[in-house]
């Protein structure tokens, strides 16, 4: 049975079949291939990827690069998709000469071969895995004149090159030209911000629940006794009134408690009444 893919994968596939758009991006990206995979020669699973490649040495064929393209199934029956440029010194990248666009690319292709992004429904993670220091040190450069933080760590022999903010992946994405998956990383973002205030919005809404019952428990309890005594009776009609209405209706909110006076009551108005009467009970030494 094919296993779909992860959020990480599918994304590189938006991009692996995206224009190779000019000769000298080709180059760039291609010579991010080959520093990454440390040799001119590719066996990898993934034939979209393999095709790709391909697509960069065919764009710069005219700079005097060659490829073979191949496939073979080793011992356990496992397909491998292969290719292998012949390129000389031609897809060596000189930073120094490339275009912005052309540095772009080169990030493209770093990630395009060994770059992870997690799902949206997860902490913002986007990293990149080297084996090659030059290929690790251009990609820090570029990182940094794009404005887009990231740390670095290390793992078993590899270089971590990360970016943990969910506007740097986005920055990250439109500068290796990948505006789709952009769009989308972003639009899943929003989707899991709108749920989580949502979901704040509600714990916010029981934990004021929980506190509403909690005082109407106690004013009921305080009043009730309160009621009995003398210093009640000296109270104005007003009091008394929320007094009875608190101790008869435990379970109404505030402003349900002021919508069966006459004339209506605002919640704030009951509010201030109450505490009123928790200061007059308080000072009439009620026990509860």
């Amino acid at each position: 049975m094919e296993q779909s893919l992860s959020y990480s994968s599918q994304l590189k596939q938006q991009i692996i079949v995206s224009d190779i758009k000019s000769k000298c991006c080709a180059a760039a990206e291609l010579s991010a291939f080959l520093l990454m995979n440390g040799e001119s020669n590719f066996r990898l699973k993934d034939k979209n990827l393999i095709r790709r490649i391909n697509g960069l040495a065919s764009k710069t064929r005219s700079l005097g690069i060659e490829k073979r393209v191949y496939f073979y199934r080793n011992k356990k029956n496992s397909t491998f998709y292969g290719v292998e440029v012949y390129h000389g010194n031609s897809a060596v990248y000189n930073e120094e000469q490339s275009k912005f666009c052309c540095s772009n690319s080169f990030l493209r292709g770093c990630f395009l071969y060994s770059g992870y992004i997690a799902s949206p429904d997860k902490p913002a993670r986007a990293e990149i895995a080297f084996k090659n220091s030059l290929a690790a040190e251009i990609c820090k450069k570029q990182l940094y004149q794009c404005g887009i933080p990231y740390n670095v760590t290390k793992r078993n022999d590899r270089e971590i090159v990360y970016i943990k903010s969910t506007n740097g992946i986005s920055d990250f994405l439109a500068h290796i030209g990948a505006v789709g998956a952009m769009l989308e990383f972003e639009n899943r973002n929003i989707i899991k911000k709108g749920n989580s205030d949502a979901n704040r919005m509600m714990n916010c809404d029981n934990a004021n629940l929980d506190k509403s019952v909690a005082a109407a428990a106690r004013q009921t309890a305080l009043l009730s006794a309160f009621i009995k005594t003398a210093t009640f009776e000296t109270l104005p009609e007003q009091l008394k009134e929320i007094a009875i209405l608190r101790v008869e209706n435990e379970s109404l909110s505030l402003k349900e408690l002021g919508m069966l006076l006459v004339p209506v009551l605002s919640k704030s108005g009951v509010a201030h009444r109450l505490k009123k009467l928790e200061e007059m009970a308080g000072h009439a030494n009620i026990n509860q």
